[in-house]
């Protein structure tokens, strides 16, 4: 492992840790739901930095954490960011002058449920997380054939040291896994930092105007449910994304479906549902829908897919309907961890097991 990565990983450990500090001072204010959430977002994102760390030690798989240039842009990216979001951080300081404004804005809208609308905004920013599976394979063969075409501008020296980087010529899916990790990471370093000074420093946050699709519970020590989805994604990504081509396959799957799965479940639950399940707010029509939705946009990935890399008809019937069982299971027990960390990361990490020690792929 090379200093950049190693740099990476600290900074990317760092984050972990200030999460899991922000569990313990829920924990501390009393606010049970935000420790488990923030807890358990903390340990997800520690331990799978960890095991990507093991698989690379341990030269189980040949694809690394993440290589040049991708480690450089990372690093400028953190060096570009921090300061500037600093800058913001302090602007939003110089708006604040008296401490009514900041009760009266941190308390506005605080709703047990959020209006219809918002709920729909908050779901469609999810969708943001289908590019991340068009990246492994659509985008992220575009972006690589536009890389090959730049090296052929170079020196054969130059253009052979990248090629036995990345090893294009064998296995296209190497070159995406690091683009696809470089994008996330970026990503989930970005939403970290500006949700910790929400919730560590609420009055300097110069992002209030997202707090409209937060829920009341999500306003105050826990962690947003973007973090939720971010970690859940970016965790999934480094712990099976180097087993290729299945972990690249079962991350798009899983992710697919959860998106698609929690939408509907939500929605349809908040307009059309009247069956409560137990003493919850969810019900059972959303439930229904929830998981025909997943099982539907599990197929259907399955079948794009299938037009890149082969995958047996055991494999498109059975995946599908584990995964569509399990996101109603987690669903129905209602648990206080973000839907966005729960499903992405069961089930991709059950479909990963199935898939390779039952079905063989």
């Amino acid at each position: 492992m090379d200093t950049l990565s190693i740099i990476i990983t600290s900074i990317l450990y760092l984050y972990g840790l200030i999460s899991l500090y922000t569990a313990f001072l829920a924990k501390k204010r009393n606010e049970k739901g935000a420790f488990i959430n923030n807890l358990v977002n903390s340990l997800i994102l520690i331990v799978s930095i960890t095991i990507n760390l093991l698989i690379n030690s341990l030269n189980i798989s040949n694809i690394g954490f993440i290589v040049f240039p991708f480690d450089i842009f990372m690093i400028i990216f953190i060096i570009f960011f921090l300061p500037h979001f600093l800058l913001s951080v302090n602007r939003e300081k110089r708006k604040v002058r008296l401490e009514e404004k900041h009760t009266e804005e941190e308390n506005s809208n605080l709703t047990e449920e959020l209006p219809f609308k918002y709920e729909l905004y908050r779901k469609l920013t999810h969708l943001v997380v289908l590019g991340i599976a068009f990246f492994y394979f659509t985008l992220g063969f575009l972006v690589q054939n536009i890389f090959i075409y730049i090296l052929e501008l170079f020196p054969n020296i130059v253009s052979e040291f990248f090629f036995s980087i990345y090893n294009i010529e064998t296995n296209k899916m190497i070159f995406t896994q690091y683009l696809v990790v470089f994008l996330v990471g970026v990503s989930l370093i970005g939403l970290l930092t500006a949700d910790f000074i929400r919730i560590l420093k609420p009055n300097l946050y110069p992002l209030k105007p997202i707090n409209r699709i937060l829920r009341k519970k999500e306003r105050h020590m826990r962690l947003g449910p973007h973090i939720s989805m971010g970690i859940g994604c970016f965790s999934i990504i480094i712990m099976y994304g180097p087993f290729q081509p299945i972990g690249p396959i079962i991350i798009c799957i899983s992710m697919t479906m959860s998106i698609f799965g929690d939408m509907a479940a939500n929605l349809v639950g908040r307009k059309f549902g009247h069956n409560n399940i137990r003493k919850t707010k969810k019900t059972y029509e959303g439930l229904i829908a929830g998981m025909s939705i997943a099982y539907i946009s599990g197929i259907i990935t399955m079948l794009f897919i299938n037009q890149i890399y082969p995958i047996n008809l055991l494999s498109l019937i059975i995946l599908p309907a584990i995964g569509t069982l399990l996101i109603g299971f987690i669903d129905f027990l209602d648990l206080d961890v973000d839907d966005n960390l729960s499903y992405n990361f069961m089930l991709s990490t059950t479909l990963f097991v199935i898939s390779l020690f039952i079905l063989g792929l």
